[in-house]
């Protein structure tokens, strides 16, 4: 799981240790390596988090076990709360430096978190919050302490529930302002992330709620934000939105949330698909009416197999693409907001640090509207939401033009410098080469064989099972990196760039027709049941056959006086002019075909 968290660019982790599960008997000992059954060992999992670079917000909550289904006082466990919050703290804060960040509670806002676990009154809240404040100040002097996450009620308000502007003012008026370092927020909404939506007397959109805070932080004091829950959940139902929905919801809320200076963290919820508490781990049960099962960027399997082609989620893609091409940037502008009339239901932010900059930007619209983007700049990459390359676009009079995907798909303009260390820059282009990349480059061909690198290292989706698939493309083809073939001759491999081109085109290669005799000199290949002939076969069977260039797609044939042949990696062409020369044979320009023309 860690592995996966890393991938997708996951930067903290929120580790909840319940109480009730930590210590099941009053003045019992803590199980901090588990129940005995192979769970909740809270030492592993704190160890493995904190070693992989990961950073880990404690949640402590909720009352003990020993009063669960007793209405018990806050005065019969307080005391008792304060010596858990100081063991934990001790344990993971002062001595293992691993959480130097605590919640506390989850959700004290509402009536199944707060009232019925013991804290019947904001004032309840008002009074912990203010012990655990002193605990966690004793036992680590250098922790933080973070408010207990409040959701929006957007409904009515039903009893022992509190919307979140109402909790917090009567916690600013209890004195409770200062027992907290970090105000806490869970960021659901009933619909799109730009969405109005009506919240009793008035209609709310998220810069509405933020004004809220703002408001509440100028009478009771300035805090950082964050929210340690948002999310939609793609289930069939009621709010429920599709797995593509979910993708670009993301990217949209991330956007929204980051233009204000005092947001600090978001906190996607969940990781993966939750599961009911009462389900066994090994026996899952799918339900796709329940949203709290379909929230998370990876789907729930059991054993987790990150390899598996249908673990990663089109969340999990569109929040790795966010976490690659914005970690690291600045919000830097706000040009559209929805509501430029020059450019209607369009949304626009800039990004950027030193010479690298990225415009992240979609409409509303089933329309394609296009934007035309200032870019002081050699070149910009289009990127899908997913991460794909769309295109290569120079600017014309410092200036590049894009056409926006309809319905909400995100976009992503990027330029500036490689990012990836290059041991060999070409001024052609402006781009360069170096690791394996450059090795595989030197050994099969280089400049002849590949022409010149058009792009950096790029991080796209492995189209069958969306991992992580470091790219980067030349005039002629695209290099993959393998990690998983390390050792062997197929670490690096050429994209299906001649599949592409023909698809591009329109061209179903099943449905050609074929030769019906096989000559001599040339070799039928029964996967596809075409042909390789001189000119083409001895270079195919001399640069690298099967592996190099995969299988063909096409016989030979004549396009605007040139014999040329598509395989499942490039097409071949036939100079004549050239004959006696290594340059007879060439690859086609795909990767300028592809992805710099129109």
């Amino acid at each position: 799981m860690v592995d996966l968290m890393r991938e997708a660019g996951v930067q903290w982790h929120r580790e909840d240790f319940s109480w009730e599960r930590l210590q099941p008997q009053r003045g019992g000992p803590y199980r901090w390596n588990g129940d005995g059954y192979g769970f909740l060992n809270y030492d592993e999992a704190v160890t493995r988090l904190h070693t992989s670079g990961l950073q880990i917000v404690g949640l402590l909550a909720y009352n003990p076990a020993w009063l669960k289904s007793k209405t018990a006082p806050l005065d019969d466990w307080i005391g008792d709360w304060e010596a858990y919050v100081s063991a934990v703290v001790s344990r993971y804060g002062r001595e293992r430096g691993q959480i130097k960040h605590w919640e506390i509670w989850n959700e004290p806002n509402l009536r199944m978190y707060g009232y019925e676990n013991g804290l019947y009154t904001i004032q309840h809240y008002a009074r912990l919050l203010s012990v655990t404040r002193r605990a966690i100040a004793h036992a680590d002097p250098q922790a933080v302490v973070v408010l207990g996450g409040l959701a929006s009620v957007w409904s009515e308000v039903p009893e022992h529930f509190y919307d979140t502007f109402e909790y917090l003012e009567q916690l600013g008026a209890a004195g409770a302002w200062e027992s907290f370092d970090v105000l806490n927020l869970h960021a659901y909404r009933p619909g799109a992330p730009e969405g109005r939506f009506q919240r009793r007397e008035r209609t709310m959109d998220f810069a509405d709620e933020m004004d809220e805070i703002t408001a509440l932080m100028d009478r009771f004091g300035t805090k950082a934000i964050w929210f340690t829950e948002t999310g939609w959940g793609s289930h069939r139902g009621p709010y429920g939105i599709s797995e593509e929905e979910q993708a670009y919801y993301l990217v949209r809320w991330y956007a929204l949330a980051l233009q204000y200076p005092l947001v600090e963290k978001i906190f996607w919820y969940n990781f993966r698909n939750n599961l009911a508490y009462w389900t066994p781990y090994d026996k899952l049960i799918f339900d796709d009416t329940v949203p709290d099962w379909h929230m998370g960027l990876i789907r729930r399997t059991y054993p987790l197999n990150p390899d598996a082609l249908s673990l990663r989620k089109p969340a999990f893609l569109a929040y790795r693409t966010m976490t690659n091409l914005l970690g690291g940037l600045e919000p830097i502008a706000t040009l559209a907001a929805g509501d430029r009339a020059d450019l209607p239901g369009v949304y626009w932010y800039r990004f950027g640090k030193g010479e690298r900059g990225v415009e992240l930007l979609w409409t509303l619209s089933e329309a394609s509207p296009t934007v035309t983007i200032a870019c002081d700049c050699r070149e910009a990459r289009i990127r899908r939401w997913n991460g794909g390359l769309e295109r290569i676009v120079q600017p014309t009079a410092g200036a590049v033009t894009v056409t926006l995907p309809p319905a909400g798909q995100p976009i992503y303009l990027e330029y500036g410098p490689d990012r990836h260390t290059i041991t060999q820059y070409f001024a052609e282009t402006g781009h360069g080469l170096g690791g394996v990349f450059r090795q595989y480059w030197e050994r099969n061909g280089g400049l002849a064989q590949f022409g010149y690198p058009i792009t950096g290292e790029l991080i796209e989706p492995d189209p069958t099972s969306g991992k992580t698939r470091i790219v980067q493309y030349f005039e002629r083809t695209r290099f993959e990196y393998f990690p998983e073939h390390v050792g062997t001759p197929y670490v690096v491999q050429m994209g299906r760039l001649g599949d592409d081109q023909l698809r591009r085109q329109g061209i179903h290669w099943q449905n050609l027709p074929r030769a019906a005799d096989t000559p001599p000199s040339c070799r039928r290949f029964p996967a596809t049941k075409r042909m390789l002939c001189p000119p083409f076969r001895a270079y195919w069977e001399q640069k690298g056959g099967l592996s190099m260039y995969g299988l063909p797609l096409t016989d030979a044939y004549t396009v605007n006086g040139r014999l040329v042949q598509y395989f499942e990696r490039n097409r071949f062409e036939y100079h004549p002019e050239h004959a006696g020369t290594p340059y007879e044979v060439l690859l086609g320009l795909l990767g300028v075909e592809l992805f710099t023309n129109p």
